[in-house]
């Protein structure tokens, strides 16, 4: 890592790079108050991490955007919630100053965690009177009941998202609330067996790999004191600004901000209809700054290599790797037909099979060609039907193809993950099974129609059956990718193995 790894390390390099976000936000500010690109609630976090910074050298630019806030119309798209909590952190502004921004807007409301845990923060923010009290008590309880589940909490009912898990966490961690501390310490603990040592906080679910839930993730291990899984996501934040410039919205391919960033530009990709590059360099900004204030705590356990398992995650590591699935969701891109892996340990990890599929119900850079699944000769794709544990070491998924229903059977053992499709001996013709995306930055080495290798790495991919690879649509979270396939067959299992090398 950078630095060496003690709390006053750590912070001292976050307040660093908060300064630089907030400098670069000088530099994207128009005369207007406004930014470069349209921004839901940018101007919000950039006045707190402003004023958090230093008010009197911020002034002007604090002032032209509370003047741009101000004249914002607040319509379907408003995030009252995200602006109201970034005002209650900003020193120094007044509570008419934030009346007048607000204007009486009502909250969105919608049946998402972190708006709702927003909200929840704002009226414990707001005022301490009797009612309020009973008022958040009443909606906490609610939250609780709707999208808290033993040790992670949901994205929307019945959907996981390690983004917006961490970003729940680092809310309720702010709470003086006791209840509220222990579920947020108790999310940490996941937060932090997710990460491990390589620094990939949130591959899982909407949002993978975006820049919005590793400094959530980052703030909430800082506060608890899990420091090596803090140092091994600060030091991701870190690179990926190093090479985009920037604090780039997907830390998985991060890029300069092109002129016209969005899901339809190949050059960005993990941007989905919705993101605002300026939110969310913001939304770093002001995270990385609160993380620079924290007071140490007493260093936490180690999380431990054994499996996690629930109805929903799944994850699992050995010496040579780490993976993850999500086993259930309302979409595709909140379940993980193919495992995400990580290989390797600590800052050289290379991120093998990356999150794949995108927000469908938005305008994404995601096809059905991106979803790693068996497809029939008539280019449409297998449909996810479930997922589940059967053991420790395995996942069995169930897929519907071409009106029968297949199974993908994943192993998962200490030096080699094992994924076995079949289907319908009657399909006719047979389909095209596996379909698995591997990250276009391994560089795989063709050993024999049914092997390849990535001499790098040690990593040999075996196959009972001819196996051919293409790019042709393939696309992930962390970009172009290369899409391995045993076409023609009815059953096909392929093999990834470590060759006895770790990279430490």
């Amino acid at each position: 890592m950078s630095l060496p790894l003690t709390h006053a390390g750590m912070t001292d390099r976050c307040l660093r790079l908060a300064k630089i976000i907030a400098d670069e936000l000088v530099r994207r500010q128009k005369p207007d108050g406004d930014f470069v690109l349209p921004d839901f609630y940018g101007k919000a976090f950039a006045c707190a991490l402003w004023s958090g910074l230093d008010r009197d050298q911020y002034h002007r630019q604090i002032t032209r955007a509370q003047i741009a806030l101000q004249r914002e119309i607040p319509d379907k798209t408003y995030h009252r919630e995200f602006i109201e909590y970034a005002l209650l952190s900003m020193p120094g502004i007044s509570a008419s100053a934030r009346r007048a921004i607000l204007k009486n807007a009502r909250n969105q409301n919608p049946d998402v965690a972190n708006w709702q845990i927003l909200q929840l923060r704002n009226r414990q923010a707001n005022t301490s009177a009797a009612f309020s009290r009973l008022s958040a008590s009443l909606h906490r309880c609610f939250i609780r009941m709707r999208y808290w589940r033993s040790d992670l909490f949901l994205d929307r009912p019945g959907c996981f998202s390690a983004q917006y898990h961490a970003f729940c966490a680092a809310l309720l961690s702010q709470s003086a609330n006791r209840t509220d501390q222990a579920l947020a310490r108790k999310a940490t603990h996941l937060i932090a067996t997710i990460c491990q040592n390589h620094g990939y906080a949130n591959l899982a679910g909407r949002g993978a790999g975006q820049s919005f839930g590793a400094v959530c993730a980052f703030y909430v291990l800082l506060k608890y004191g899990f420091h090596d899984a803090a140092d091994a996501v600060l030091y991701r934040i870190e690179d990926a600004m190093l090479n985009a410039a920037t604090l780039p919205l997907n830390l998985l391919a991060p890029c300069p901000v092109p002129e016209n960033p969005g899901p339809t530009n190949r050059l960005t990709p993990g941007w989905y209809g919705y993101n605002r590059h300026d939110d969310y360099l913001a939304f770093g900004g002001y995270w990385l700054l609160q993380a620079a204030g924290l007071s140490p705590e007493t260093p936490q356990s180690t999380p431990t290599n054994h499996p996690h398992q629930t109805r929903m995650l799944f994850t699992t590591t050995s010496a040579h790797y780490d993976a993850q699935m999500l086993l259930s969701g309302a979409r595709i891109f909140d379940v993980t037909p193919a495992p995400v892996i990580v290989s390797g340990k600590g800052s050289g990890a290379m991120l093998l099979f990356p999150p794949t599929g995108g927000e469908q119900d938005q305008p994404s850079l995601y096809v059905p060609a991106t979803i790693p699944l068996p497809a029939p000769r008539d280019g449409t794709v297998a449909r996810f039907i479930t997922a589940t544990c059967q053991s420790d070491r395995r996942v069995v998924v169930t897929f519907q193809l071409a009106g029968t229903t297949g199974q993908r059977i994943i192993d998962f053992d200490d030096t080699e993950i094992r994924i076995a499709d079949s289907c319908d001996e009657r399909l006719s013709p047979k389909p095209d099974l596996l379909r698995v995306l591997i990250t276009a930055d391994a560089k795989l080495n063709r050993v024999s129609d049914t092997e390849l290798a990535i001499a790098q790495t040690g990593i040999r991919l075996t196959c009972d059956q001819p196996i051919v690879v293409d790019d042709k649509d393939a696309f992930t979270v962390a970009g172009p990718a290369q899409r391995i396939t045993a076409p023609k067959t009815n059953n096909a299992t392929l093999i990834i193995g470590w060759e006895n090398r770790q990279n430490d």
